[in-house]
């Protein structure tokens, strides 16, 4: 029987995801992806640009600034979006 490896995760986003009086309902890391999860009650055909200032802001949270002026390479997880929607309307 192979012995189950340890995999990496850290929560980055329950409470103060606050971003322009919006915020993310969930967001965490697992190995080198970072998950957003959203909930959304009605259609909001702007989801990808607010998943853009989403993540933006995530990635400055995890990214040491003065490391953005060096000259080694700053790895970030790759993001994966989520959105759950149990709203009535179809887009248009």
């Amino acid at each position: 029987m192979k012995k189950k490896e340890q995999t990496d995760s850290m929560v980055i986003t329950l409470e103060n995801a606050i971003y322009m009086g919006m915020k993310n309902d969930l967001a965490f890391i697992i190995d080198t992806e970072l998950f957003l999860y959203e909930h959304q009650s009605t259609y909001n055909p702007n989801m990808p640009l607010r998943d853009l200032f989403y993540i933006s802001s995530e990635y400055q949270k995890l990214v040491d600034k003065k490391s953005l002026y060096s000259s080694v390479l700053q790895k970030i997880p790759a993001p994966q979006f989520i959105v759950f929607y149990n709203g009535t309307e179809k887009k248009k």
